[in-house]
């Protein structure tokens, strides 16, 4: 039994996949990344809709002529329309458009950024769940070994009963730990899978660890590069509407009559009477003015979040280093006190009590690089390392 048990964790571990292929092949195949990415395809299209022409029309006219009783003739006019753009006008409409896909472009990096974000912090928690669970066993292995020295002891009469059954239930309850820890382990795996979008289970490795960009500046920020875009867009959008005329119609025409022939050519020009794009002008400089405020306070509360998540992982750093620490001589005390145990030095409670502070710490060191590991994503998410 113990050989079947062995062999699939063993060729897991040899198929397993790195985090970095795992996340590779979401970013790839995700579904949501996938749809996000019609955005751009939509915005190219409609800058073309901004700068396309209009329409020429076409107008066909038949006519009868009747200037007597019982006599009649035919005449018929053809006439040709086309809406032609004032100068100035295209190239306002090509900023528009340029300013269209630029903000499609920053709200795909601003989505993938987001989502490698995300997909990233799961990690981290299944990784927590796993480093649990392996620590679960740990301290079972040892309840285990405790139980099993005071059934010996129990055995040649050397401590009470009660004493050898305090062992056999700490065992139980470190079990019924395993158990519950397995449980979250397997929610955290499942919501990692279910996030990037695939359709089957996968292998993940745990041993990866996330590094500190180098980048601690907000130039290249995802949230900001969105806010400045759409900022252009306004301020595009407010020179369009600065021409309260942007077309006129040049038509021609030629109408034939029984009589006589008419040809004529001219232009339609639009009277800014009641429409004179105001209000759209206004909205929209009002729009390129709110962006900028919020830029520059999205800008400052980066930075503000720069500054206190690198202080915060330069704590963490010392608090993991001194936590290591700790944990070596309590693993030296632990042994120390079992060795003591079997010859009956020191007493049941006093070798749980090192063994539960022994515990407690490795938790609290797995707690500590989950928050340090989470501060660097968010770190790394800021500084536009997950842009593309």
């Amino acid at each position: 039994m113990k050989k079947l048990l062995i062999f699939p964790l063993i060729i897991g571990t040899l198929y397993a996949q790195s985090f970095e292929q795992f996340l590779d092949e979401a970013t790839t195949k995700s579904p949501y990344l996938r749809a996000n990415s019609f955005n751009v395809k939509e915005a190219n299209e409609r800058a073309e809709m901004t700068t396309r022409y209009k329409n020429p029309s076409l107008s066909l006219e038949l006519s009868n002529f009747s200037p007597d009783v019982g006599s009649s003739d035919v005449g018929y006019r053809v006439g040709v329309r086309q809406p032609l753009r004032l100068w100035g006008v295209g190239d306002a409409r090509e900023r528009v458009a340029k300013s269209q896909k630029e903000e499609s472009i920053s709200l795909l990096q601003l989505t993938h950024a987001k989502f490698v974000r995300e997909i990233s912090l799961l990690y981290t928690l299944y990784k927590a769940s796993v480093a649990k669970e392996k620590l679960a066993n740990e301290e079972l292995g040892i309840s285990q070994k405790i139980a099993q020295i005071s059934k010996e002891r129990y055995s040649s009469g050397t401590i009470a009963r009660v004493k050898y059954m305090q062992a056999v239930v700490d065992t139980q309850r470190v079990e019924n730990r395993v158990s519950k820890i397995r449980v979250e382990r397997l929610s955290y795996y499942y919501k990692l899978i279910a996030f990037a979008g695939l359709e089957d289970d996968a292998e993940i490795e745990t041993a990866y660890s996330f590094g500190l960009s180098e980048e601690h500046s907000t130039k290249k920020s995802a949230s900001l590069a969105l806010l400045k875009t759409q900022k252009a867009l306004a301020l595009t959008s407010s020179e369009l509407y600065a021409n309260r005329v942007e077309w006129v119609n040049l038509y021609g025409e030629f109408e034939q009559e029984p009589d006589q022939s008419i040809a004529r050519v001219g232009v339609e020009i639009p009277l800014v009477v009641f429409n004179t794009k105001k209000e759209e002008k206004t909205i929209a400089t009002l729009e390129a003015k709110k962006l900028e405020l919020l830029t520059q306070n999205t800008q400052r509360r980066v930075i503000m979040q720069l500054k206190e998540l690198d202080n915060s992982i330069e704590a963490l750093e010392a608090l993991e280093l001194s936590t290591q620490k700790l944990l070596l001589s309590q693993q030296e005390l632990l042994t120390m006190h079992e060795e003591a145990y079997k010859i009956a030095s020191i007493d049941l409670v006093e070798l749980q009590l090192i063994k539960n502070q022994m515990i407690a710490t490795k938790e609290s060191l797995i707690a500590t690089q989950l928050q340090k590991e989470q501060k660097i994503i968010e770190h790394n998410y800021l500084v536009g390392d997950y842009n593309e």
